[in-house]
């Protein structure tokens, strides 16, 4: 314990970190029982929204009646029929800060499911793990922070601040509107968040993250000209007939990904940033449909396509600077040939993420530092994130905070999905103390519970 501590402060943070470990099977088997609810985003690209809207609202409603447990009063708030969030709000005796945590309860498709070796949401536990859909991204860290504030309840810990609980839906496609926005606008907001997204890459020790990167998904539109496939010859060579007879725009886009791939190797020697890998900044061609017109056999030439890209940029460049920047490239680029210069490319831009930095000399990292040194006795690094996540939509509303959770985070939208018990387990706790230290304890209302 932290040795600034009265003893009733470390006696209360000791009873409640027992309390975590008597509630250790509740908590996993609570994760195994969402994780077995199949709630993919149904605005998630590919998906039948009928066929999937309506098990994040399940799930929320079984986080809601834990957060009842807790203490917390509790609201549904919904945008859209059956997506409810679930969000609690549990009232400290008053003089100290609030704080939020936050979560969410949407997956990502579990793609190959024939290459998983279980079912994906199998929801199963062995010694060490649980396994399915979203075990680490992100009800992990859902289940983490509810048992945190359950377990404060059993313990008797009556806190000076309020404590904000936030199990939204929407995020893994940037739908904050339905989710951590809808929760935000109802006012549970406070002096700080904790996004409990999953933190450290492997199994190893976590990370706390501050800062997130930029995201853009866009779309590049070609054109070409359709012609038999046997005019290849006499079309790619500009000393013969060329594009007069047929343009495969194929070989055309391979012009703009040679450039954005350049800029590419330019952001890695010129985009640095001290908690980010070098060469992280990245931009990706993700999906790319290309062939002849109402047809798709190679017996003509292609004369359309369309290229998806994911690109995460540096936190300190904003999303219009870095849009300039692409849209240049691929001017230049197209300028250098003459049928892409007659026949501009289409860019349309489908979500922009700004990227978030935590306010220099955060209280909350020295919180959550020392939650997780009484925990563990080590100290938590401070790490870029590997995604995007719901920070950015707090940003707006003033409201600033970290990401810290349990995950491994290479597993996230990968076959074999799974998140480490003990992780879970030194997340709830780390969660825990850093709701006494960060909200104050109310030792008099404590010791006489």
């Amino acid at each position: 314990m932290n040795n600034n501590d009265s003893q009733s402060v470390q006696a209360a943070k000791q009873r409640v970190l027992d309390t975590i470990e008597a509630l250790k099977d509740q908590m996993i088997g609570t994760l195994s029982e969402v994780v077995k609810i199949p709630s993919v985003n149904p605005k998630y690209p590919g998906q039948v929204y009928d066929e999937q809207v309506g098990h994040e609202g399940e799930v929320n409603e079984i986080i809601a009646g834990l957060f009842r447990d807790a203490g917390a009063e509790v609201e549904m708030i919904t945008r859209e029929p059956g997506r409810a969030n679930a969000a609690g709000r549990i009232s400290g005796s008053g003089g100290g800060k609030t704080l939020v945590m936050n979560g969410h309860v949407d997956v990502v498709p579990p793609n190959r499911a024939d290459l998983w070796d279980r079912d994906p949401f199998s929801g199963e536990i062995d010694d060490e793990r649980v396994y399915g859909r979203g075990t680490t991204d992100d009800k992990g860290g859902v289940v983490a922070m509810t048992f945190a504030a359950l377990a404060l309840k059993q313990a008797n810990i009556k806190l000076q601040g309020d404590l904000v609980l936030q199990s939204v839906v929407g995020e893994e496609v940037g739908d904050h509107v339905a989710g951590t926005s809808a929760v935000l606008e109802e006012g549970y907001v406070g002096d700080a968040a904790i996004v409990c997204e999953p933190t450290n890459f492997g199994e190893e020790n976590p990370n706390i993250v501050p800062v997130t990167p930029g995201m853009l998904w866009w779309t590049i539109e070609l054109e070409g000209l359709a012609a038999h496939s046997g005019l290849r010859g006499l079309t790619i060579h500009p000393t013969l007939e060329g594009e007069s007879l047929g343009v495969n725009v194929i070989d055309k886009y391979w012009v703009i990904y040679q450039a954005l791939r350049q800029l590419e190797d330019e952001w890695a020697q010129t985009n640095r940033h001290p908690l980010f890998k070098p060469g992280y900044f990245s931009i990706q061609p993700g999906v790319m449909k290309a062939h002849p017109y109402g047809v798709e056999v190679p017996f003509f030439l292609a004369d359309q396509a369309v290229i998806e890209y994911c690109s995460y940029h540096h936190p300190d460049r904003s999303n219009e600077e870095v849009i300039e920047e692409v849209e240049e490239t691929i001017k230049r680029a197209c300028g250098n040939d003459p049928w892409l210069r007659a026949h501009p490319p289409k860019l349309t831009w489908q979500l922009k993420w700004a990227p978030y930095t935590a306010p220099e000399n955060f209280d909350l990292v020295d919180s959550i530092r020392a939650a997780y040194g009484d925990v563990t006795g080590q100290d938590l690094i401070a790490e870029g994130f590997l995604g995007v996540c719901d920070l950015t939509w707090m940003k707006e509303v003033g409201l600033d905070g970290v990401c810290y959770g349990p995950g491994v985070g290479r597993t996230a939208h990968a076959v074999n999905e799974y998140v480490m018990i003990e992780q879970m387990v030194v997340a709830a706790k780390t969660y825990a103390l850093t709701a006494i230290d960060y909200c104050g304890l109310d030792e008099a209302a404590t010791s006489s519970s």
